[in-house]
């Protein structure tokens, strides 16, 4: 009995971290954000070729590359509110949103039109004919950047029932959109469309959500001063950190698709979204975790029990996906892509989950290290993502060696990014 109820109370206790119990609000969104993916993935499988799906993915890669504009600025943004919120400071927040919302829509119209300017050799590198395709892909990320604002709050004032809808809406609109496109035999084109319709209705449900903020906003100099001063602190280091990530996660697909066959970049394109679903499962963790951890560091409180908790999680759902996937690959494969044309990736399912493994942790220690000001890991991200380039460009004869390269690199970032924070700690440089 005894024992049964210290069971029950840390059972308890455990469910309302809010480390938990907010991952399981974003993972049941995300849960149903995946499964209307999946069917979206299942649409392209019946309407599009292999080489159809590996000009798409290459699409889908551009977008992903540059999305370390949205990503910066969704964590630079979810800094700036996790503190202001656990300072109780509604002003700051609401100057945040106005004089943010000035700042990425300058950027993004600058960014459009650099991309536009260079559409002719984007195309020509990637072999993509269609060049109207990428000036979508383009506008897809502006938009992006646009919602990276309303988003990167949400995140930061850990307001996780909304951040569910928003991540459920925006594949619940490409679906729909993507399935009477794709039945009008837009191919491409029509999946592409959707996928920025989608983003579009959603960042519209954003932005109402948070009117508010604009109406009757009076800024004072002395905030919008203090504001752009902290910005250009974050942003910069923010941004080359994010872009070290980005280059890991996204660059691998572009160079398949420069060196492979229209098929096999097809292949490969459904080798990493398998493998990176088990990332996508996990995914939820580092939503709450990164503003959790810089409210935490705000309040002087204690950090590491959440970082090890964290881990931990992470650590255990990666390895009992992995152990799936080296066990099941065939029924792996047979749920994502029943294609003939994908058998052949069954042997490669179980060695690109160890990667996985590897990579989520280094994930969550990269949010870590930025979370609580140690933005100087961009360093470190870019040195990384430089030798992941190089190697990329070297061993790039079969699946095998792409596998190597990415799992050698994460180890790489990982070790790199434990020895920075520990030098942190005991005041060496």
């Amino acid at each position: 009995m005894v024992n049964r109820t210290i069971l029950k109370r840390a059972f308890v206790h455990l469910y309302k971290n809010p480390l938990i119990s907010g991952s399981a609000v974003i993972f049941i969104g995300s849960f149903v954000a995946n499964l209307l993916s999946y069917f979206f993935n299942l649409l392209l499988g019946r309407f599009l070729t292999v080489s159809d799906y590996g000009t798409y993915a290459t699409l889908i890669s551009v977008l992903g590359l540059f999305g370390i504009f949205p990503s910066a600025f969704t964590q630079i943004f979810a800094k700036f509110s996790a503190v202001y919120k656990a300072k109780g400071d509604v002003g700051k927040t609401k100057t945040l949103f106005v004089l943010g919302f000035r700042v990425i829509v300058v950027f993004a119209t600058v960014l459009l039109l650099i991309l536009t300017l260079s559409i002719f050799n984007i195309a020509s590198f990637l072999h993509i004919s269609d060049v109207f395709l990428l000036l979508l892909v383009f506008f897809a990320i502006f938009l992006s950047i646009i919602g990276s604002l309303p988003v990167g709050v949400l995140q930061g004032e850990l307001r996780v029932y909304t951040l569910a809808l928003v991540s459920i809406s925006t594949p619940l609109f490409k679906i729909i959109i993507g399935f009477i496109l794709l039945f009008l035999g837009l191919q491409v084109f029509g999946v592409t469309l959707a996928i920025i319709t989608s983003s579009l209705l959603t960042m519209s449900i954003l932005f109402i959500v948070f009117r508010s903020n604009f109406t009757n906003q009076k800024i004072t100099k002395t905030n919008q001063s203090l504001f752009l001063r902290e910005f250009k602190k974050y942003s910069f280091r923010f941004f080359l950190a994010a872009l070290g990530i980005t280059i890991l996660t996204g660059i691998d697909m572009i160079f398949v698709k420069h060196f492979f066959s229209p098929v096999q970049a097809g292949q490969y394109a459904a080798l990493s979204l398998m493998g990176r679903s088990i990332f996508y499962i996990t995914a939820p963790i580092y939503a709450v975790f990164f503003p959790l951890i810089a409210q935490k560091q705000e309040r002087n409180e204690n950090i590491h029990s959440t970082l090890l908790l964290a881990i931990s999680i992470i650590t255990i759902g990666t390895v009992v996906l992995s152990f799936v996937y080296f066990l099941f690959p065939t029924l792996i494969l047979n749920v994502f892509y029943p294609a003939p044309e994908y058998k052949e990736l069954i042997k490669y399912l179980g060695p690109f989950s160890l990667y996985i493994i590897i990579f989520s942790i280094a994930m969550l220690f990269n949010s870590f290290l930025l979370s609580i000001g140690k933005a100087s890991v961009y360093k470190i991200n870019l040195l990384v993502a430089g030798i992941f380039i190089v190697l990329m460009y070297v061993f790039h004869n079969s699946f095998y060696q792409l596998i190597g390269v990415l799992f050698f690199t994460a180890l790489l970032l990982l070790v790199s990014q434990v020895l920075y924070y520990l030098s942190t700690i005991y005041g060496k440089k």
